[in-house]
């Protein structure tokens, strides 16, 4: 259970709810939109405020813990429940790009900072939030600077043709300006909130609305036993930082818990506190991105990858899909059960990857430890070799040293993503090949993109070094993330996976993944999360009618 509420560090009444705990939700729906005109807008929005509408933290608790699902990663939270059995609960959380912004923030805010962009573009404006990626958005930040491909990307994630000879804010006009997240507990619900929502800004009015919709996406939670599981079969949503001072500690063995200025901004921790604007406190960046996955191909090519490693992965391609995860498909941690699945540790996050050099329990590049290394960004302690009989790690409190070295750093991130598509089918399962789409429409927060989403993907995922000071890899390192690595630059290698053979202990193999056929990465968007003060304070106005828009 969290910190009681009066002794929290972090205003649950204030927090968009998706953030934390979690929107409650078997279906999904992302309307990104474009502002139509941006003093209608500002009113449409306090009219939605006014009523509720704009669903917070404290509600999302309320709710999963009147059905007893608050703690998310545990068997219970994601046992199958019949519609008809469902407690009705229905959200709506709103975010906004940096040009979203610009056009529902006071109207000084946007004269200031035009003003100040003309005269300088390196100047800081105290009046609006400054975190680089964040304006540029996803496709200046990883196409023109990582790894992107436009060809690849969806089209409604990829800039026009000649939009890289533009500058300043005609750069970005392209992109949409925000993002309504509406979760519901079956599809008739999210459509007649849809419907509410729609009709709160006069969408489909040529002469009365203040926004249109870009496009959506439509996500849904996987039916029966899946629920709770990706599409390749794995847990998903684990391991999320526990915050200080609003969840409750970490048990023995888990990561500390990290300040709350690592997912909300203005708080302990956040890197910017002391430069941004007061009303961004308690907001946080949302990272859209939608990964396509590739079942049958994925499955196809763990049995072939399999026979390269006889040794250890052998006619057992689950074992070497789970190497590759870094945890079981029952969500056990390939770190405790090594060798096959045990559903007894299912949800187990009390581990660490010690002894931090040993090659035959979790892969170094395993896309849990890439994602979030734990003892390999740790101080040392004990051994770091090969050694079963490695001495436990001290009671919090003992070593006030040692439990200094052992602080989360600024890299973690909240996910809050969820499926899209329908399950396999029986002709994609003969054929060996995708042919419905489907996948995941990943979603993650943090208080600093560049800090969160952006290093794990272009300094962790797709380097092939790290983590670092691995020797028994040697030539090759640990290798990349084998689910969303990208070769950041055309002379890089293919990816890789650095793997133990099952004999010799002293140095991995090299197991080539080509290109991750399994996962297309087609782009996404970066937005901010305002907190429900700075919605009302900051980007709305005085209301109009909006009659008829429910809170349930």
């Amino acid at each position: 259970m969290p910190v009681p509420k009066q002794n929290r560090s972090v205003d649950t009444d204030n927090i968009q709810g998706s953030i934390w705990p979690r929107l409650p939700k078997y279906y999904e729906t992302y309307l990104f939109f474009k502002i139509t005109d941006n003093e209608k807008f500002r009113q449409h929005l306090r009219g939605i405020l006014d009523k509720g509408v704009i669903t917070t933290g404290t509600e999302c608790e309320e709710h999963l813990k009147s059905v007893g699902e608050f703690e998310e990663a545990c068997a219970y939270s994601r046992r199958h429940v019949p519609e008809k059995d469902r407690k009705p609960f229905t959200a709506v959380n709103v975010a906004f790009t940096h040009m979203g912004l610009l056009k529902v923030e006071h109207p000084e805010v946007e004269v200031n900072f035009a003003q100040a962009l003309a005269e300088d573009p390196e100047e800081y404006c105290r009046d609006r939030i400054n975190e680089g990626l964040f304006e540029k958005g996803m496709f200046d930040d990883l196409v023109y600077e990582g790894a992107d491909s436009p060809p690849a990307l969806d089209p409604d994630f990829r800039a026009p043709p000649g939009n890289e000879s533009k500058t300043g804010l005609d750069r970005w006009k392209w992109r949409v300006d925000g993002v309504f997240i509406v979760a519901a507990h079956n599809a008739k619900a999210l459509r007649r909130k849809i419907v509410d929502l729609e009709d709160a800004f006069n969408v489909g009015d040529a002469d009365e609305n203040s926004m249109k919709i870009a496009f959506r996406r439509d996500g849904k939670t996987r039916p029966g036993a899946n629920r709770g599981k990706e599409h390749f079969g794995y847990e998903d949503h684990i391991s999320q930082p526990k915050i200080d001072g609003l969840d409750d500690p970490p048990a023995r063995g888990e990561p500390q818990a990290c300040p709350p200025g690592y997912i909300f901004l203005g708080h302990e921790g956040d890197p910017e506190r002391r430069r941004g604007p007061k009303w961004a406190k308690e907001g946080s960046f949302l990272v859209f991105r939608q990964l396509d996955q590739k079942v049958p191909e994925f499955e196809g090519h763990l049995k072939e990858l399999a026979e390269k490693i006889p040794g250890n992965y052998g006619g057992n391609p689950e074992k070497l899909g789970a190497h590759m995860m870094g945890r079981w498909k029952s969500g056990a941690p390939v770190a405790k059960a090594i060798h096959e699945d045990n559903p007894d540790l299912a949800f187990d996050n009390t581990f660490d990857f010690r002894p931090k050099k040993d090659i035959k329990g979790c892969p170094f590049a395993a896309h849990i430890r890439k994602m979030r290394p734990r003892a390999d960004k740790k101080r040392d302690f004990g051994s770091e070799e090969d050694d079963e009989n490695h001495k436990p790690l001290p009671e919090p409190g003992e070593d006030e040293a040692f439990d200094e070295g052992q602080k989360e750093d600024a890299s973690v991130i909240l996910r809050r993503g969820i499926t899209f598509g329908p399950e396999l089918t029986a002709e994609e399962i003969s054929k060996g090949e995708t042919i419905e789409h489907r996948g995941m429409y990943f979603v993650c927060y943090q208080s600093l993109i560049r800090d969160g989403f952006n290093f794990l993907m272009t300094r962790w995922a797709s380097n092939s070094s790290f983590p670092e000071y691995k020797t028994k890899t040697f030539p090759d390192g640990p290798g990349m993330d084998p689910f969303i690595n990208q070769r950041l630059r055309t002379d890089h290698p293919e990816g890789h996976i650095s793997l133990y053979d099952g004999s010799n202990p002293n140095k991995t193999v090299k197991l080539d993944l080509g290109l991750s056929p399994w996962v297309d990465q087609k782009g996404g968007e970066y937005f901010f999360t305002p907190s429900i003060r700075a919605l009302r304070e900051q980007f709305s106005a005085d209301t109009v009618n909006t009659e008829g828009l429910s809170v349930s």
